[in-house]
């Protein structure tokens, strides 16, 4: 399913976004204004002959979207050309599952990038395929550290670990991110 200018325009700005996120709001923000975009990254996007367009899908409960989504949107905050638009993914499930294989059906965050014709020229799902090992690396640490908890303190204990760590590497996973974006 293609998205149209119409429906595109019918998107969040990064700010109203951010205005309204419910869930860990302060861990995204904390993560958004600890970047600092690399030259490396904003070259990437310099010299484009026309305009792009870049479609966020995400949703504030989701960890990878906490991670994710503010590293791109600082990005394109620093991307002189690049034209954004959030939605909310459980609004836009149908569309969103539509730049997904069946198999990761329900995935978040998604980010399309299109030409200004709206033409799809790239495509990132959920988060760098290089961090995958540091991801994994912090699940099993912090399930070490909360093992002799009850159900529900691990729970919540491992919610909050998990997002202070994320946050607490915000600059070295938010390059990875950039580069592999």
């Amino acid at each position: 399913m293609a998205i149209t200018k119409q429906k595109f325009d019918q998107g969040m700005t990064p700010q109203e976004y951010i205005d309204q996120i419910k869930v860990n709001k302060q861990p995204f923000l904390d993560i958004y204004n600890a970047l600092d975009v690399p030259d490396k990254a904003k070259a990437l996007f310099d010299g484009l002959d026309s305009p792009l367009n870049l479609a966020v899908f995400t949703a504030d409960w989701c960890g990878d979207a906490v991670s994710t989504t503010p590293v791109i949107l600082r990005l394109a905050q620093a991307t002189p050309g690049l034209s954004v638009q959030v939605f909310n993914r459980d609004d836009e499930l149908e569309i969103t599952n539509s730049f997904l294989p069946e198999n990761r059906a329900g995935t978040v965050p998604v980010f399309i990038v299109m030409d200004s014709s709206m033409a799809e020229i790239a495509r990132f799902v959920e988060t760098a395929l290089e961090l995958v090992p540091a991801i994994d690396a912090m699940d099993d640490m912090i399930a070490k550290e909360i093992a002799g908890e009850s159900e529900e303190d691990r729970r919540a204990a491992g919610r909050g670990r998990r997002m202070a760590f994320r946050t607490s590497h915000a600059q070295e996973w938010g390059e990875v991110i950039m580069e592999s974006f």
